[in-house]
């Protein structure tokens, strides 16, 4: 039988930012999960549900606010009430999974009634929220006294008025109760030690293009089942303008967001400690790379130039022959030409033969460029965030898929594919990877 407490932590409204789209939806599909496990719960309300529903149903069914034609306002769940009896039984189980994690204990208070307390694990771990800490749980000894030292305030509420666990979670900042939830969503996936990490373009969406609305459900189903990230090689603003909405930000749609190769690291909305390219090879040989790059550009003879040739981004430097500010059509002209021509392969044996001392790396991507950067600051480097997960949140993660295009020698996915650390999945295209990620996962096909 579905859980309906695990089913509303799932849809929760603090798990999306204020003025998200998604809020209202979420709250009506709380309180209805709420509703029905108030009448389920009860004997007596449920033999008189039983006795009312016009629809046989299989009790493997959680029955959901006008399902079949039943009102559950014959058990009183008016627009009044409803909001309170939805919030008084998510913190029913609230308290019960931080009971589970170690984060709360029972104790009776004064008048003999039986509360649940935070522990001192708990305040740590929420001052560690409100102080900046990287995570949710922050095993590491600097991470603990940063906890310590910012919760000292939430535990003065504590001693003065001896709040429940749920209370002082009622009164964090919502985007704090949203990590928090995210957490605790995420230790009750069925694969806890599974991610599943994607590049963006031609694997998530066209090139340069928005994601569908297919894939984003399918994606939406794959993280009830374990964790999902994106790992692409252009910075975040790309990424949200590709994956996000105006009032969506990309990071709330996945557990991880690695921008830059995750030189740029984004976990459940909080920013990782990042890198720069800059600052490793240093402003001299950054120049001498940057005028060789613009040089030999001008001496290519192509169909089509337009703007932006070396993009600098913080961990490498993207330098495109046609020039990033190419139009859709200028841009697949390229291509084209570039298959036939080899001018980025040939571009990338120049700079390996002009610059062999400065310890850089190479990845043809997309459709018009290539990616330059410090060997080993290719789309591996995410995986010591994913690998630092175990002493921020206790999960390991022992499989690790990843799903990409360009995943053949010299291009931007090889090296993350072929890891001995990852199950590499090469695709080719957003259609692909859907069809791949319904037969490994078992997802469902909507019509």
């Amino acid at each position: 039988m579905i859980n309906p407490f695990r089913e509303s932590l799932k849809s929760h409204p603090d798990r999306v930012p204020a003025d998200s789209s998604e809020r209202p939806a979420r709250t009506r599909k709380f309180q209805e999960i709420n509703d029905a496990y108030y009448t389920l719960s009860d004997e007596s309300r449920r033999r008189e549900y039983d006795a009312t529903r016009p629809v046989e149903e299989t009790e493997d069914e959680v029955p959901l606010s006008g399902t079949g034609g039943f009102s559950w306002s014959s058990f009183g769940f008016g627009t009044s009430d409803r909001e309170q009896r939805a919030s008084e039984q998510f913190g029913s189980v609230f308290e019960e999974m931080l009971r589970e994690e170690g984060l709360a204990s029972d104790d009776t208070d004064a008048d003999g009634r039986r509360r649940t307390r935070p522990t001192s694990r708990f305040w740590s771990i929420v001052g560690g929220i409100s102080g900046g800490a990287l995570g949710f749980i922050v095993a590491n000894a600097a991470g603990a006294f940063a906890g310590a030292v910012a919760g000292n305030r939430l535990g003065a509420v504590r001693d003065a008025k001896g709040k429940s666990v749920y209370e002082v979670f009622l009164d964090l900042p919502q985007g704090d109760r949203a990590r928090l939830l995210s957490e605790l969503a995420a230790k009750d996936r069925p694969v806890r030690d599974t991610i599943c990490l994607f590049d963006v373009d031609g694997t998530l969406t066209p090139a340069r293009r928005t994601i569908s609305p297919e894939m984003l459900q399918l994606l939406s189903q794959l993280r009830h089942r374990c964790a999902i990230g994106t790992v692409g090689g252009s910075d975040l603003a790309k990424q949200q303008e590709q994956l996000g909405t105006s009032s969506t930000k990309v990071s709330s749609l996945f557990d991880f967001c690695f921008a830059e190769n995750g030189l740029t690291a984004i976990r459940l909305g909080r920013s990782l400690i990042g890198n720069s390219f800059i600052a490793w090879i240093g402003e001299e040989k950054y120049q001498k790379l940057v005028n060789f790059c613009l040089k030999y550009i001008a001496d290519l003879q192509l169909p089509k130039k337009r703007g932006t040739f070396v993009e600098f981004r913080n961990g490498m430097i993207n330098v495109s022959p046609v020039g990033r500010n190419a139009s859709v059509e200028e841009r697949n002209e390229f291509e084209a030409y570039d298959k036939q021509h080899n001018i980025r392969k040939g571009f990338v044996e120049a700079l390996r033969t002009e610059f062999p001392n400065y310890g850089l790396s190479y990845s043809i991507g997309g459709q018009i460029s290539f990616d330059v950067f410090p060997t080993g600051w290719d789309k591996t480097y995410c995986l010591r965030h994913i690998e630092a997960e175990k002493d921020l949140s206790g999960i390991e993660y022992k499989t690790i898929h990843f799903f990409g295009d360009k995943s053949f020698p010299g291009g931007n996915d090889y090296e993350i594919y072929s890891d001995s650390r990852t199950v590499g999945h090469a695709v080719k295209d957003p259609e692909d990877t859907m069809k791949q990620l319904r037969e490994i996962f078992q997802l469902q096909t909507w019509d």
